[in-house]
């Protein structure tokens, strides 16, 4: 069985005109002005494949046009990926030959593959909403496909000598959107010195032990090696997406080693779409908080994020397309996805940050305010964790306004905590005596600080030079 990614439909996408279909990715690639956004409904599908066709574009055309009269929204030109035809072999899926993100060496043996997929249960993993049988269930070549693209980006720790992709733990990612496929793929088109060789050329290329990461290597670098087996000859339906293919029940899934370098050094890789935030050492790449894990641990992700995305601010009116992966180790909780307003650099960080200061001292303040400590702290953590999730939901709804300059917007964003802290007061501080009463009302008060509340710093005197 033959099966070539340039020409056979495994893109799910959604077209400016409301219909939806699959393509290959010269389709993708020429089309994509009259292409709306990928339609997988798994956003890591979905974001996988938008950094696969970002590779594509740098490396049939190189860095973007310095000036052009086209508009973003548009499709590219057909003669700019002349470079596909020229290495076709590339991008074989299944054959003798070479193969599509593929490699394997004496002695690999078959797993199921179905560790491809996050989300199927594979091994002696179990789901209680979906069950799958190893060797029984398969994927059709459009998943396999997928989940190739899903390595680089979203592999685990899984194990003694199965490394996580190059961005370590997977981290946010961040990517500015447009009208169209074509746009989106124009606002993340940079100048890049140095791309280096994508994994569908050399898919056993290993990252450099010093020095820079080039882009495409950065973008495509395989963790795992991969060998699909041969299709089934008979049409199954496929456990991922359902559709009645040749399925393929298992697959070579063997780890590389340690993507470690020998002497500790660290390479130099600045992911184009990762949310950085400063650390001790430089940045650190922000996470998905796992939400399994703690109540109300994604409560405040929204605006971590936002601040993060403040250290990057873009000048277009763009939204900022959010896609986060939780796990532990190889264990996979959830991916999500959100949609932000990109923040312009008129913005200041430093309501965001008092924002985030102010929500985390607020069970301290509300320690400070029982005189006779009748709760503990756990009791209040576990009141704020109930009604957090619900307020800052609503919060986050009015994110656009937050981030439009008025400054009364975080003010009325501290009040939707009333109500429910007016709710929690009657919990916390139960009774009818005047110190009850009283406790109540200041419980019922007790709202995140905003900037509009904040002490301004004092100006410096004129006469005085700035230090």
């Amino acid at each position: 069985m033959t099966y070539n990614l340039l020409e056979k439909q495994w893109i799910p996408v959604l077209w400016t005109d409301g219909n939806v279909s699959r393509v290959g990715i010269r389709e993708a690639l020429t089309q994509a002005g009259s292409i709306r956004q990928i339609a997988a409904s798994n956003p890591m599908d979905r974001v996988a494949i938008f950094r696969f066709l970002l590779a594509l574009l740098y490396w049939c055309r190189g860095d973007p046009p310095t000036t052009t009269d086209t508009a973003p929204e548009e499709s590219f030109p057909i003669d700019w990926f002349s470079k596909l035809d020229t290495n076709r072999e590339c991008f074989n899926l299944l054959g003798g030959g070479k193969r599509f993100y593929q490699y394997r060496e004496q002695g690999d043996r078959l797993l199921t593959v179905n560790y491809l997929i996050h989300e199927i249960p594979s091994g002696t993993n179990f789901n209680h909403f979906r069950h799958s049988i190893d060797g029984t269930k398969g994927l059709c070549p459009a998943c396999c496909a997928l989940g190739l693209l899903r390595l680089p980006m979203f592999a685990t720790q899984g194990g003694q000598g199965k490394s996580p992709g190059i961005n370590a733990k997977p981290p946010i990612y961040a990517i500015p959107v447009g009208e169209t496929l074509a746009e989106t793929l124009r606002l993340s088109w940079r100048q890049v010195s140095n791309l280096g060789t994508p994994a569908w050329e050399k898919p056993d290329l290993p990252l450099p032990g010093v020095g820079e990461v080039p882009l495409l290597t950065g973008l495509t670098w395989l963790p795992r090696r991969v060998w699909l087996d041969e299709p089934q000859k008979s049409l199954t339906h496929c456990i991922s997406c359902g559709r009645l293919d040749n399925v393929i029940l298992s697959s070579v899934f063997a780890g590389k080693g340690s993507a470690k370098t020998d002497d500790g050094t660290k390479r130099v890789w600045r992911d184009p779409h990762v949310i950085y935030k400063p650390a001790k050492n430089g940045e650190t790449s922000l996470h998905w908080a796992d939400v399994i894990g703690s109540a109300d641990a994604g409560a405040g992700q929204w605006s971590k994020i936002m601040a993060g995305l403040l250290q990057n601010p873009q000048t277009e009116r763009t939204r900022a397309w959010i896609v986060g992966f939780s796990s532990d180790q190889n264990k996979y909780f959830e991916a999500s996805e959100l949609f932000l307003p990109w923040p312009g650099s008129f913005v200041s960080i430093d309501e965001l940050s008092q924002w985030q200061q102010s929500n985390n001292n607020l069970s301290r303040k509300l320690m400070q305010l029982d005189e006779k400590r009748s709760r503990n702290h756990i009791d209040i953590a576990s009141v704020l964790a109930a009604i957090r999730p619900h307020v800052e939901s609503r919060v986050f709804a009015k994110a656009e306004e937050l981030l439009s300059g008025d400054n009364t917007a975080w003010e009325r964003a501290a009040s939707e905590y009333r109500p429910m802290m007016q709710i929690i007061s009657r919990s916390l501080a139960p009774g009818v005596t005047t110190v009850a009463v009283k406790r109540r009302r200041e419980i019922g008060n007790a709202l995140p600080q905003t900037g509009s509340t904040s002490t301004p710093a004092k100006k410096p005197s004129k006469g005085k030079a700035r230090k």
